[in-house]
């Protein structure tokens, strides 16, 4: 049986002659990578440069590259292709001034966000919203995978950073470009159109389509609200092995003590793991951990799972310790975009963190 992904924001695009025939009549800057597909799994950028030539500009790319495959936080240089014959922008870490001086009259954005504040994606947009003004922006829009839930705490603007951008809830329920509807409205307000998508979408009723390396399957998707809260630790998160999200551990750490602390919450179980990650923390260095496998996605809520997890590592783990960033400044408090949460585990219950399901 052929499974096609829903309708997304780039078919309607492409069903749209009209606006095809506009748009090859402008010069077109694309900010996309290669995971970026229709719903017949063609590259977005591949069907564009068929379909407006020499229309297509330039490929403006977010953190992990053209490839999408990169790793978290590497600087991504400028490039080209040579099947497209354009040039590549880097969003992070390239030339800003050969970004300044790119010959666009309109900007598309296709790119698959993850629900979370803290992914960069967005905010990636957003910063180029605010160095590109009087531009007509396009974003064809992608279905959320999170879904409309909201949780977790709103952005203290004391903690504003990259990985904590938009004024939003942790958890923001929204699609990207519902996002860029309301940050354009509030600070830049440039002509963007939105082109939607279905919303119906259903978890595990098609392939995902990894956006970033280390978010390969659903469940890595889905656990991705509890364990991206690892990395404000020095608790790894599963990145340089094959269940990334999927996975938690350190050397030395009781692991069937964890086990049977996740296996009471409901919508997930967990299985003894020992691992040893080939990149991140603990490279090389035996972990005592567990897998988790999410057996009620609709009854599982991520974002308590991972508060939980916070507060039983800090709590049983005598080597847990906080990352603190250049700045001095806890990772933890970047990533929930407040500190509120990370003070009220040194109090004797976590009843005072108010935050934590909205």
């Amino acid at each position: 049986m052929n499974v096609c992904q829903p309708l997304v924001g780039i078919d309607y695009l492409l069903a749209d002659e009209t606006l095809l025939r506009t748009l090859s009549q402008k010069k077109v800057g694309l900010v996309t990578n290669q995971n970026a597909l229709t719903q017949d799994y063609k590259p977005t950028a591949y069907v564009l440069k068929e379909k407006l030539g020499l229309a297509l500009t330039c490929i403006l790319t977010p953190e992990h590259g053209w490839s999408g495959q990169l790793a978290e936080g590497v600087k991504v240089e400028d490039g080209f292709d040579p099947h497209l014959n354009v040039p590549i922008f880097s969003l992070y870490g390239g030339h800003k001034q050969h970004l300044q001086g790119a010959n666009i009259d309109v900007l598309l954005i296709d790119l698959q966000d993850v629900g979370l504040r803290c992914y960069t994606y967005t905010a990636s947009c957003a910063k180029l919203l605010e160095a590109l003004p009087e531009i007509e922006v396009i974003v064809c829009d992608r279905p959320n995978p999170l879904g409309p839930q909201q949780k977790g705490p709103p952005l203290d603007p004391d903690y504003r950073s990259f990985v904590g951008y938009l004024d939003v809830l942790f958890q923001h329920g929204q699609t990207m470009g519902e996002l860029l509807v309301n940050y354009n409205k509030t600070h830049q307000n440039l002509p963007l159109t939105v082109i939607s998508c279905q919303h119906d979408h259903q978890v595990y009723a098609y392939p995902w389509v990894p956006p970033s390396p280390n978010l390969p399957s659903w469940d890595s998707v889905l656990l991705y609200p509890a364990l991206v809260l690892l990395e404000g630790t020095n608790i790894s998160e599963g990145r340089g092995t094959s269940l990334p999200f999927m996975c938690l551990g350190a050397p030395q750490l009781d692991h069937y003590k964890l086990v049977s602390f996740i296996n009471t919450i409901k919508g997930v179980r967990a299985r003894p793991l020992i691992f040893t990650p080939q990149s991140g923390k603990f490279q090389g260095q035996e972990c005592q951990g567990a897998h988790l496998l999410i057996t009620d996605h609709k009854a599982f809520d991520a974002f308590s799972l991972g508060l939980e997890l916070l507060s039983f590592l800090k709590g049983n783990y005598s080597q847990f310790e906080w990352e603190k960033m250049n700045n001095h400044k806890y990772f933890i408090d970047l990533l929930l975009g407040s500190d509120s949460f990370r003070k009220s585990l040194e109090k004797p219950t976590l009843s005072d963190f108010s935050l934590a399901v909205i």
